[in-house]
């Protein structure tokens, strides 16, 4: 698994914001900052849906209710 500044400089890379890697893995932009300054650890789910975003493959993860 990539660690949080690999994750964001491929979102960089990729033209994506903090927001748009958000929506796509159905987490809220916080937790993708806390991801990118390793405070927080995606799940193997949404860690497939950011690199999938950040490609553009695939489809969107849907929000959970929590």
């Amino acid at each position: 698994m990539l660690s949080g500044d690999k994750l964001k400089f491929l979102r960089y890379m990729h033209g994506k914001t903090q927001k748009e890697v958000a929506e796509w893995c159905g987490v809220s932009t916080r937790f993708v900052g806390m991801v990118e300054s390793n405070f927080e650890r995606p799940s193997e789910e949404v860690y497939h849906a950011w690199l999938n975003c950040c490609y553009g493959l695939g489809k969107p993860l849907k929000r959970k209710a929590r």
